[in-house]
């Protein structure tokens, strides 16, 4: 497998999209596995801190409605 964006030899796959990308462009950022609210009016987050990212695609920072989907 190949770097996305060098042509290099992949190292591993971005936990956001999917890319493969070498040991010079991985980068990391934290990943939400999951949010939940109990009683608290804080919902709480189970997080991995040091996820490989590519810097080519954009998480967004916040949920999107899809409504087509209800």
């Amino acid at each position: 497998m190949k770097c996305w964006i060098c042509g290099e030899s992949a190292s591993a796959i971005c936990k956001f999209c999917g890319r493969a990308v070498c040991k010079e462009h991985a980068k990391k950022m934290p990943y939400i596995l999951t949010i939940y609210d109990e009683d608290e009016d804080i919902p709480k987050a189970i997080v991995v801190s040091d996820a490989i990212w590519c810097e080519q695609c954009k998480p967004h920072p916040s949920p999107i409605g899809m409504p087509e989907i209800d």
